[in-house]
Protein backbone atom coordinates (compact mmCIF):
# COMPACT_ATOMS: atom_id res chain seq x y z
CA UNK A 1 0.00 0.00 0.00
CA UNK A 2 1.05 3.59 -0.62
CA UNK A 3 0.11 6.13 2.05
CA UNK A 4 0.51 9.81 1.21
CA UNK A 5 0.18 12.45 3.92
CA UNK A 6 -0.26 15.96 2.53
CA UNK A 7 -0.62 19.51 3.78
CA UNK A 8 -0.34 22.98 2.32
CA UNK A 9 3.44 23.33 2.12
CA UNK A 10 4.57 19.76 2.69
CA UNK A 11 7.12 20.68 5.34
CA UNK A 12 5.17 20.58 8.61
CA UNK A 13 2.08 18.50 9.47
CA UNK A 14 2.50 16.04 6.58
CA UNK A 15 6.17 15.52 7.40
CA UNK A 16 5.49 15.10 11.12
CA UNK A 17 2.61 12.68 10.43
CA UNK A 18 4.81 10.64 8.08
CA UNK A 19 7.55 10.31 10.67
CA UNK A 20 5.04 9.41 13.37
CA UNK A 21 3.65 6.75 11.03
CA UNK A 22 7.02 5.06 10.48
CA UNK A 23 7.86 5.20 14.19
CA UNK A 24 10.58 7.85 14.18
CA UNK A 25 8.49 10.24 16.27
CA UNK A 26 6.63 8.99 19.36
CA UNK A 27 2.87 8.54 19.77
CA UNK A 28 2.89 8.44 23.56
CA UNK A 29 4.43 11.85 24.30
CA UNK A 30 5.09 15.23 22.71
CA UNK A 31 8.57 15.21 21.19
CA UNK A 32 11.20 17.75 22.12
CA UNK A 33 12.02 20.74 19.96
CA UNK A 34 15.24 18.96 18.95
CA UNK A 35 13.41 15.79 17.91
CA UNK A 36 11.01 17.73 15.70
CA UNK A 37 13.65 19.97 14.17
CA UNK A 38 15.90 16.94 13.63
CA UNK A 39 13.54 15.47 11.05
CA UNK A 40 15.36 15.80 7.71
CA UNK A 41 12.48 17.49 5.83
CA UNK A 42 10.99 19.55 8.65
CA UNK A 43 10.54 23.22 7.66
CA UNK A 44 12.90 22.89 4.70
CA UNK A 45 12.42 23.25 0.98
CA UNK A 46 15.33 21.71 -0.83
CA UNK A 47 14.08 20.71 -4.27
CA UNK A 48 13.15 17.20 -3.18
CA UNK A 49 10.33 18.21 -0.89
CA UNK A 50 9.24 21.38 -2.65
CA UNK A 51 5.51 21.68 -3.14
CA UNK A 52 4.19 19.15 -5.62
CA UNK A 53 6.97 16.60 -5.10
CA UNK A 54 6.02 13.31 -3.46
CA UNK A 55 8.76 12.36 -1.03
CA UNK A 56 9.16 8.79 0.19
CA UNK A 57 9.77 8.92 3.94
CA UNK A 58 10.08 5.19 4.63
CA UNK A 59 8.12 2.02 5.28
CA UNK A 60 5.90 1.05 8.18
CA UNK A 61 5.62 -2.23 10.06
CA UNK A 62 3.30 -3.64 7.36
CA UNK A 63 5.71 -2.84 4.54
CA UNK A 64 3.60 0.05 3.25
CA UNK A 65 5.46 2.99 1.76
CA UNK A 66 4.82 6.31 3.48
CA UNK A 67 5.08 9.62 1.62
CA UNK A 68 4.83 13.34 2.33
CA UNK A 69 3.52 15.93 -0.11
CA UNK A 70 2.85 19.67 -0.25
CA UNK A 71 -0.16 20.66 -2.35
CA UNK A 72 -0.56 24.44 -1.80
CA UNK A 73 -4.11 25.35 -2.89
CA UNK A 74 -4.36 22.46 -5.38
CA UNK A 75 -5.52 19.82 -2.88
CA UNK A 76 -8.54 18.59 -4.85
CA UNK A 77 -6.69 18.66 -8.16
CA UNK A 78 -3.69 16.76 -6.84
CA UNK A 79 -5.78 14.20 -4.92
CA UNK A 80 -7.83 13.50 -8.08
CA UNK A 81 -4.73 13.24 -10.25
CA UNK A 82 -3.04 10.81 -7.84
CA UNK A 83 -6.14 8.62 -7.62
CA UNK A 84 -6.56 8.59 -11.40
CA UNK A 85 -2.90 7.76 -12.01
CA UNK A 86 -2.97 4.97 -9.44
CA UNK A 87 -6.15 3.57 -10.99
CA UNK A 88 -4.63 3.64 -14.49
CA UNK A 89 -1.53 1.86 -13.24
CA UNK A 90 -3.23 -0.79 -11.08
CA UNK A 91 -6.90 -0.88 -12.23
CA UNK A 92 -8.10 -0.07 -8.70
CA UNK A 93 -7.43 2.34 -5.85
CA UNK A 94 -7.31 -0.26 -3.08
CA UNK A 95 -3.60 0.24 -2.40
CA UNK A 96 -3.66 4.02 -2.09
CA UNK A 97 -4.48 6.21 0.90
CA UNK A 98 -4.27 9.99 0.61
CA UNK A 99 -4.53 11.81 3.94
CA UNK A 100 -4.95 15.55 4.38
CA UNK A 101 -3.20 16.59 7.60
CA UNK A 102 -3.98 20.29 7.31
CA UNK A 103 -6.82 20.01 9.85
CA UNK A 104 -4.11 19.77 12.52
CA UNK A 105 -2.45 23.01 11.41
CA UNK A 106 -2.86 25.89 13.85
CA UNK A 107 -2.32 29.62 13.38
CA UNK A 108 1.09 29.48 15.08
CA UNK A 109 2.29 26.98 12.49
CA UNK A 110 0.89 29.10 9.66
CA UNK A 111 2.69 32.23 10.86
CA UNK A 112 5.90 30.32 11.60
CA UNK A 113 5.85 28.47 8.28
CA UNK A 114 5.19 31.65 6.33
CA UNK A 115 7.99 33.46 8.14
CA UNK A 116 10.44 30.60 7.76
CA UNK A 117 9.69 29.50 4.19
CA UNK A 118 8.07 32.40 2.31
CA UNK A 119 9.98 35.21 4.00
CA UNK A 120 13.15 33.08 4.20
CA UNK A 121 13.64 33.85 7.89
CA UNK A 122 13.93 30.41 9.52
CA UNK A 123 15.73 31.83 12.52
CA UNK A 124 12.41 33.47 13.48
CA UNK A 125 9.89 31.15 11.82
CA UNK A 126 11.24 27.71 12.71
CA UNK A 127 10.94 28.14 16.50
CA UNK A 128 7.36 29.35 15.98
CA UNK A 129 6.38 26.46 13.73
CA UNK A 130 8.06 23.97 16.07
CA UNK A 131 6.10 25.41 18.99
CA UNK A 132 2.93 25.16 16.91
CA UNK A 133 3.66 21.53 16.03
CA UNK A 134 4.17 20.71 19.69
CA UNK A 135 0.79 22.34 20.49
CA UNK A 136 -0.93 20.40 17.66
CA UNK A 137 1.00 17.16 18.16
CA UNK A 138 -1.82 15.18 19.77
CA UNK A 139 -4.07 16.05 16.82
CA UNK A 140 -1.42 14.90 14.34
CA UNK A 141 -0.94 11.67 16.30
CA UNK A 142 -4.70 11.07 16.21
CA UNK A 143 -4.75 11.41 12.40
CA UNK A 144 -1.96 8.83 12.16
CA UNK A 145 -3.64 6.50 14.67
CA UNK A 146 -6.84 6.59 12.63
CA UNK A 147 -4.93 5.63 9.48
CA UNK A 148 -2.98 2.91 11.30
CA UNK A 149 -6.24 1.43 12.64
CA UNK A 150 -7.64 1.33 9.11
CA UNK A 151 -4.38 -0.13 7.83
CA UNK A 152 -4.32 -2.79 10.55
CA UNK A 153 -7.91 -3.81 9.80
CA UNK A 154 -7.09 -4.16 6.10
CA UNK A 155 -3.91 -6.12 6.85
CA UNK A 156 -5.77 -8.52 9.17
CA UNK A 157 -8.58 -8.97 6.64
CA UNK A 158 -6.06 -9.95 3.96
CA UNK A 159 -4.13 -12.20 6.35
CA UNK A 160 -7.20 -14.34 7.21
Amino acid sequence: MHIIYHCYGGTHTSVVASYIHIGVLPTDRIPTKEEIEGIPMFDKLNGQNDTGHIVSVGSDEYGNIIYSLGVKSGKKLIESALKDLYYHLFNNNNGLLIIDTSSATNWIMKIGGFTSIALKMPIIGRPLVTYGVRKAYKNIVQIVKNIKAQESAEYNAIKR
